[in-house]
């Protein structure tokens, strides 16, 4: 062990300090004890992520790692913070486009997840959370059309034909199986979007880039669970 203050390694045991081994350096005299770990083990905050990604709420998750609802939360919001990046497609991109609805505490107030989905590489490679009108698809669209897309498909929502330009757009449910698949997806691995569920969404950063939609991209869609080990090695 190193001192803490010199950094020698020279140290004797110097008795207790409150039922704790006490420690004295040859070399500058410096008394002290060994730190204790703080927090829980990385394998503990790793498993609720997994469980979390598998469709378990906080509360749930908490009983079973034996820590408070408000602690798996903080670990949830730092790994989608620290953990996920958009891919960029490559060559020709093919776009599926839909909006999803979901709400924040109580069904009144609702929330619709636009989506674009790359329909030559399987990946969700966009996300915007608003309202269903033009300003939240303008901002998804400005990101989106940086890319180069060859064609979007989209159902016979107004707005897309306000925005996207009609040689970049087709209208049509029956080219939007791969965004609806992937909605379903999302319902199923996800509580909080589950239609009939007690998990509610109470902000709407839970649902946003910073956490669920980022997990639910980097973990469901893009690569599997499995990868968020690695994270943690």
């Amino acid at each position: 062990m190193n001192c803490p203050k010199c950094n020698s390694q020279k140290s004797v045991k110097n008795g207790c300090h409150l039922g704790r081994q006490r420690y004295k350096c040859k070399e500058c005299g410096c008394q002290f004890t060994l730190s204790q770990p703080k927090g829980k083990p990385v394998e503990t905050k790793c498993l609720a992520i997994i469980l979390y990604v598998n469709g378990l709420s906080f509360r749930a998750i908490a009983r079973i790692v034996k820590v408070s609802p408000k602690a798996v939360y903080d670990w949830v919001k730092s790994f989608g913070l620290e953990s996920y990046e958009k891919p960029k497609p490559q060559g020709d991109i093919i776009v599926e486009l839909n909006e999803m609805w979901h709400f924040i505490n109580a069904k009144k107030n609702k929330l619709w997840i636009w989506k674009a989905y790359c329909r030559t590489t399987g990946q969700l490679i966009d996300w915007e959370c608003g309202s269903r009108d033009s300003k939240t698809l303008t901002r998804m669209l400005n990101r989106l059309l940086k890319l180069k897309v060859s064609v979007f498909f989209a159902d016979n929502w107004e707005v897309y034909a306000e925005l996207i330009p009609a040689e970049l757009l087709i209208q049509t449910k029956a080219e939007t199986h791969g965004i609806e698949r992937n909605n379903f997806r999302q319902r199923h691995w996800f509580g909080r979007f589950r239609r009939k569920t007690c998990i509610v969404s109470r902000c709407k950063q839970m649902v946003d880039i910073t956490i669920t939609m980022s997990l639910f991209a980097r973990f469901r869609v893009n690569s599997n669970p499995e990868m968020i080990l690695s994270f943690f090695n």
